[in-house]
Order: C-alpha cells, then structure tokens, then sequence
C-alpha cells in the first residue's frame, strides 16, 4: 500500500491575519482592521529539500531587513521610507500601502500619470536615497516593485534586504535596473544607475536601454545616472531638484502616521504578539 505523502502547506505562524500577496523573499499578511502588514519567510511544510534550502534563503533575507529597519529606526524618519513599527525573529510590521510604482506605470490609461506626477516620484525616489546615503548607507534594490505608493501616491521606499554600509561589497539587484558587473561596491555609481533605470523604466521594459533624447527634461540626467556622472546621491538629489523645480506645495508633501497613530499601531502589535504567544502556551 502507498503511503499517502503528508499535504504541503504554506507556513504561516499567523493565522489571524489576512493573506494579501508574495513578496520578494516571503510574504506579505495583513493584520485585520489596521494600517499594519506583516513580512514573513516563505517555507513549505513537508516541502521538499529545495524548497527547505529557499526557506533557509528567505529567512536571511527577513533578517537582514530587520537589521536595517531597526537601525533605521533609530533615526529621524525620512517621509519617502515606509514606516516601520516592530519585528521578531519571524516577522517585520510595517504600515500598509495601497500600491506599487510598478502596478501604477502599469495601468497609465486607467488612471493618466501626469507628467508633473512622474516628476514628483522621481523626486521623492531621488530624496530618499540621498537620506540613506547621508546615513552611510546605500539600498541596493532601488526599482518600481520596492517603490511604495501611498493613498496620495507618494513614494515609500521599502525591502532593504540588500542594502550595506557604503563601502563595502553589495550584492545589488539585477541588470537592467542596476549597473552590470560583479563585486559591486556601495556606493553613488550603482545606486544613481537605478534612478536613471526608474526614469526609463517603461522603455526599459521593451528590452536594450533607450535613447534619452525623447526625454529633453530628465534625459540628460538620466545619461548622467547611466554613466555614473555624480559623485554622491545628494548630487542627483540636488540635479533632479534644479531640472524639474521644487514643484510642490506645502500641503502636499509626504508625510507619515501622527505619532499618537504611530504608538497605538505598535501598541497592537504588541497586544497582537502576546495574544499569539498566549494562543501557542494554551495548545501546547
């Protein structure tokens, strides 16, 4: 008689949450009622050897994130970085947001991106990894799907799974969002080569890398980006910044949760956590 194989299942320490979607190393579940998401590792229960190797993979990856958000955490937060609230060992809470670039530069025609839009996200990509920079840090994973939007569509830049102290080697993302090469080191030359793939990234979709002349506002520094032409990332800050004008108003400039929301929502993470861990005592 053959044995019957036991069911595969997706692990979710969880279970009082909502499943919204995969994310790059695991994923992501929403927390009912609330402005909370968490990341978890993916892992398959009763999966297979491989599938135990990318489980021990996207478990590296959570913590290396974590490391990040913690440490950024410490710092006075920057409005173009998702907000974060806690983590353990097995999860990263971060405030939800509604979108994606990447989701949003798919669908132009359902609702039209304005240029002067386009301009702004560029702006605010362009900001926070000058921030970062001015941290010592550098992303390394800087492309629309790591882009948040939130309800007004500012950008949130999140996922720093990838991102090191400048200097140092950095497994950066891939070709063409980032320069081609091995042993990349943190640094402005990768990360500046990103903000000129987000410029292009439509066209950069189709295949090679485009012309920037049709561009005659940001395609001369997309060249520049592309071919590494700025010593730091608050040079392409400051770049982006003379080429398209400071074009927002005081009302609409991003900005987080109050803190009276901050604390409450890392006050049910909390209460989230405990009940978790109660529920676990209780069924052992």
């Amino acid at each position: 008689m053959i044995k019957a194989q036991a069911p595969r299942i997706l692990y979710n320490p969880f279970p009082k949450t909502n499943y919204l979607e995969q994310g790059d190393y695991g994923h992501i579940l929403r927390f009912p009622d609330t402005v909370i998401v968490l990341k978890i590792p993916h892992r398959i229960i009763n999966g297979a050897p491989h599938e135990e190797a990318r489980a021990a993979e996207s478990l590296k990856a959570l913590k290396r994130d974590r490391a990040i958000y913690e440490t950024l955490a410490t710092k006075p937060t920057h409005p173009n970085t998702v907000q974060y609230f806690l983590s353990t060992d097995l999860a990263i809470f971060i405030k939800f947001e509604p979108d994606t670039l990447e989701k949003r530069l798919d669908r132009p025609f359902t609702v039209p991106i304005s240029e002067g839009r386009q301009h702004r996200w560029i702006m605010e990509i362009a900001r926070a990894a000058s921030w970062l920079e001015s941290l010592d840090y550098v992303h390394g994973d800087i492309r629309p799907a790591k882009i948040l939007l939130d309800g007004f569509e500012h950008v949130n830049i999140c996922d720093f799974r990838r991102t090191t102290t400048r200097g140092c080697e950095i497994e950066v993302a891939t070709f063409p969002t980032y320069r081609p090469g091995t042993h990349a080191i943190a640094g402005p030359a990768h990360e500046q080569f990103a903000i000129g793939s987000c410029i292009m990234h439509r066209a950069l979709l189709r295949g090679d890398y485009p012309s920037t002349v049709e561009d005659s506002t940001l395609g001369p520094v997309t060249l520049s980006c592309w071919n590494a032409h700025y010593g730091s990332m608050k040079d392409v800050e400051h770049a982006i910044e003379i080429t398209i004008g400071v074009m927002e108003r005081q009302d609409d400039v991003a900005a987080h949760i109050s803190t009276t929301e901050y604390n409450a929502c890392i006050q049910k993470c909390r209460d989230f956590l405990f009940q978790h861990e109660q529920g676990d005592i209780l069924m052992e």
